[in-house]
């Protein structure tokens, strides 16, 4: 089953044990004498085939001699939300969405603030339902159901709510080019609903949107479309690929991304004048 396939965060826990282990220069069999387990109970979590619960952390810090009580908190935070994972609503969708894509969801719902950068197509987390269905059918690749598609979209809706939700909504800021409030789409008035959709969202306290002019100079993003993803503990930089998704969590890797971003808001219009360019296209186009 694809929901059998462990996630990014359990991954990257087990990388991270693994480092530590060969920072030590213990190998596979000196480090299970140390921590007492199993050296394949041991190379299990390095794989990240074991959901490691944070209890069982500690002892392999310790184990490991690993002091740094930021790092020590930082790991076993992440294998509190590795275990989280196992709760969510996707769950019931794990058997059904790529693994790549389940790690988008399990980071979506557990992020403090997502930025991301589009020039294709609308942000997943603000598209309309009729939008929706459009861009998935264009960008699927293969012929879909009714029935397939009415469950992208179920899930798409169910991403959406961590915007919305009661308590500790995300924080979103999305920049968008300006040719995405031109795109043609087979129904002329899913663009209209979908440009209200943005204005609607672009109202609520912890939603920033903001348009890149056409007429924008270059910018360290010319390569395209990209997402950062904020956790207490984690930064994460996601590219969606025609075909993949890239994870990227490297420190140096990440800050450059960060840096694309600002660059991008500093050449963007500003939130107010981007809801009024939003609202006059709405206006033409009626």
């Amino acid at each position: 089953m694809i929901g059998d396939e462990p996630s990014l965060r359990q991954r990257w826990l087990g990388t991270r044990l693994a480092q530590l282990r060969r920072e030590l220069g213990l190998s596979l069999q000196e480090a299970s004498s140390r921590a007492e387990r199993s050296t394949a109970s041991l190379s299990r979590i390095e794989n990240g085939l074991v959901a490691l619960p944070p209890r069982d952390v500690r002892p392999l810090l310790d184990a490991y001699g690993v002091a740094d009580t930021d790092l020590r908190e930082t790991l076993i935070a992440v294998a509190g939300e590795v275990q989280a994972e196992r709760r969510g609503w996707w769950v019931e969708h794990d058997d059904r969405l790529a693994p790549s894509y389940l790690d988008l969801v399990r980071l979506e719902a557990t992020a403090t603030r997502i930025r991301t950068f589009e020039v294709g197509v609308i942000p997943g987390l603000l598209q309309h339902e009729r939008y929706a269905r459009t861009a998935i059918r264009a960008t699927s690749g293969a012929e879909l159901s009714e029935e397939e598609l009415d469950h992208f979209v179920s899930v798409r809706k169910q991403r959406q709510q961590i915007l919305t939700r009661d308590e500790d909504p995300v924080e979103f800021h999305a920049v968008i080019h300006e040719a995405l409030l031109h795109q043609h789409l087979d129904e002329p008035d899913v663009r209209t609903a979908q440009l209200r959709r943005l204005v609607e969202h672009a109202r609520r306290p912890n939603i920033t949107v903001q348009v890149l002019p056409v007429t924008a100079s270059t910018h360290p993003a010319l390569t395209g479309a990209f997402t950062l993803l904020s956790m207490h503990r984690l930064e994460i930089a996601h590219v969606e690929l025609m075909t993949s998704d890239v994870y990227i969590e490297e420190p140096a890797s990440i800050q450059r991304y960060q840096a694309a971003f600002a660059a991008l808001a500093e050449l963007s219009l500003s939130p107010e004048a981007s809801a009024e360019l939003l609202s006059d296209k709405i206006d033409i186009e009626e």
